[in-house]
């Protein structure tokens, strides 16, 4: 971490990183389509399918969420002691993926 590309069963997508992303920035980016990723150190990227998405944020995410203008964060403060950093990526040409870095 941080992740420097994505990839698929595919191979290596044409992706680049844009910003930090935040509660509202991810529901916004969910509702538009957009696809979540969780990234693992030692773990292939999970690829959450569009069915699950909206529940997957819900149970697992957003009570973990790292505030995007975070200078730091302990682990001790989310459930389970793990928590997840998101930012948005930007898959050419038009795609936008949200890819969460777990940290534990």
């Amino acid at each position: 971490m941080p992740l420097t590309e994505l990839w698929n069963s595919s191979g290596t997508l044409d992706a680049f990183r844009v910003a930090s992303a935040g509660e509202t920035d991810i529901v916004q980016l969910l509702r538009g389509g957009s696809s979540f990723v969780v990234a693992e150190v030692g773990q292939p990227l999970r690829w959450i399918s569009e069915g699950e998405q909206f529940a997957f944020w819900k149970s697992e995410v957003k009570c973990r969420l790292v505030a995007p203008d975070a200078n730091n964060f302990q682990l001790d403060d989310y459930p389970s002691q793990y928590c997840y950093v998101a930012a948005v990526w930007q898959c050419v040409p038009f795609t936008t993926v949200i890819v969460l870095e777990k940290h534990h």
